[in-house]
């Protein structure tokens, strides 16, 4: 009997071994001319030019109004509970509203996993445009999101349709034309995949919903990309709000913030969000401000987009000297020009005081702690090493973990505490290569605070830091981790681009 091997080498497998054999030239010609083609396409996914418009800082602005807004959801005696303000504020503005709206937000949908009772905010937002334009027809409304809600094409949004039939100019936003932040894969995906397209039936689980909705699998290797239009902003004709809060049902009892402002740096605002309509193939009417008197003395602010906020937020630690404090409430901390800036201003005598959320729950999915509890390690190990005492205006650094029960820390605040005021950076964008290094589009106010803005943001944290009145934050040793193998994904992740932060 003719073995395997014998087999191997007979019939159609030696035909086509001749045939390699005689086109092996062509077959490494070939190979060489693939790789270069993704080496060059990945290069240019990396450093390719931005739109115009992106990755921006503004003037100072002075302001008419200037509000810090939060919501928290925490423990108190056994009992969870939820103080929330942010969209009813939203609502409120946008039932105010006679000329226009602009309303830019990364997550709107209904899509849940579990069975928890879930605010249905995106259908509250839905409707309240829709009635909005119902009582003002004349009425201008632009809506701008990312594609996550129709899972990057493979299905059509609900929420959006019922808008877009409503008579609001929809814009899912072109993340093409952003650069790379997993080139390795991305180089392959404008290659070779993306011509397939990700509509159609679909066979794979959605991994946003525990519902029987299916997904192609093309729409999933999309999502592999790791890009996103993650800003949070609202725009009209009497003011702007800057969020770090998502109209999303399965977000809604998430902690945030939001600041309200009125004032010039709302036109700022407009005029970004118009960039980006523009780049995604729409085109946003010009709508004219009104000019609000800037109060000289009070509170200033400043857009920051993008990378210019990474910009901004180093400028402010590096001029910060020993007896200064930075008080950082952050779902995210991973990236390493942050995590440097942060270490240097320790050296310097700076206090730092890092309140961050565990990275142990998304969505009704249990996480591993990447990349909070692999940061919060390398501050605490300067601790032990003896720089700085920590506290007190004397150095050094404290960390906390936000008490999050199924829900997430997903605020983005710092507060930097000197002899010349307080200023505060918050709004959209996680201190990660992601959010600060021109990957994803981010929108962050930069406020120079007046005297009472500074105190409510030194309550709002201080009442977080120290358990006033309820169960909100843990000591770093209940999320300790020191898994010196997390730590190397944490850091492999943060350089690949290939994860969730």
């Amino acid at each position: 009997m003719e073995d395997s091997t014998d087999r191997r080498t007979s019939g159609p497998f030696r035909k086509f071994g001749a045939m390699l054999a005689r086109h092996r030239m062509r077959v490494r010609a070939a190979l060489i001319v693939m790789g270069v083609w993704w080496v060059i396409v990945m290069a240019w996914g990396v450093w390719r030019p931005l739109p115009g418009g992106v990755s921006t800082s503004g003037p100072d602005r002075g302001v008419a109004r200037l509000e810090l807004l939060t919501d928290i959801t925490y423990r108190h005696e056994g009992v969870q509970r939820t103080e929330q303000v942010i969209f009813d504020r939203v609502l409120g503005m946008i039932d105010q509203a006679d000329r226009f709206v602009v309303i830019d937000m990364f997550l709107f949908n209904e899509e849940h996993m579990g069975d928890r009772d879930y605010r249905p905010i995106t259908r509250e937002l839905t409707n309240r445009i829709l009635e909005r334009l119902g009582a003002v027809p004349t009425l201008d409304v632009t809506f701008i999101t990312d594609e996550i809600n129709n899972f990057y094409g493979a299905y059509e949004s609900p929420a959006l349709r019922r808008l877009e039939e409503g008579g609001v100019r929809v814009v899912i936003t072109d993340l093409s034309r952003l650069r790379d932040s997993n080139p390795i894969f991305s180089s392959l995906w404008r290659t070779y995949l993306r011509w397939f397209g990700t509509g159609g039936p679909g066979f794979a689980p959605h991994p946003l919903t525990s519902t029987a909705q299916r997904v192609t699998l093309r729409s999933y290797l999309k999502l592999l990309n790791m890009k996103a239009n993650h800003r949070k902003v609202i725009v009209t004709e009497d003011g702007c709000m800057v969020l770090s809060a998502n109209p999303h049902d399965a977000s809604s009892f998430h902690s945030n913030l939001a600041f309200d402002v009125q004032g010039g740096v709302c036109a700022d605002i407009l005029e970004s969000e118009r960039t980006v309509a523009a780049f995604s193939g729409h085109d946003v009417p010009v709508h004219v401000m009104d000019a609000w008197e800037e109060l000289e003395g009070a509170s200033t602010t400043r857009f920051v987009t993008e990378g210019e906020i990474r910009t901004v937020l180093i400028d402010e630690l590096e001029v910060m000297g020993a007896g200064d404090r930075v008080d950082i409430a952050m779902f995210y901390l991973s990236g390493r020009r942050v995590i440097g800036a942060i270490k240097s201003a320790v050296r310097r005598g700076v206090s730092v005081r890092l309140l961050l959320d565990p990275n142990k729950d998304a969505f009704g999915r249990q996480k591993g702690g990447i990349p909070n509890r692999q940061v919060a390690w390398e501050f605490m190990a300067m601790e032990e090493a003896g720089i700085g005492q920590g506290g007190g205006g004397t150095g050094g650094v404290e960390v906390r973990w936000y008490h999050t029960n199924g829900e997430q820390f997903h605020t983005k605040l710092l507060a930097f505490h000197t002899t010349r005021g307080t200023t505060l950076l918050g709004g959209s964008a996680n201190l990660t290569r992601r959010n600060l290094g021109d990957y994803n589009l981010e929108a962050d106010l930069l406020v120079r605070a007046d005297d009472a803005l500074s105190a409510q943001a030194l309550d709002y944290f201080e009442r977080l830091w120290s358990n006033q009145g309820g169960d909100f934050s843990v000591g770093y040793e209940v999320w300790a981790d020191d898994s010196w193998w997390k730590r190397v994904v944490y850091r492999i992740q943060e350089f690949s681009g290939l994860s969730s932060f």
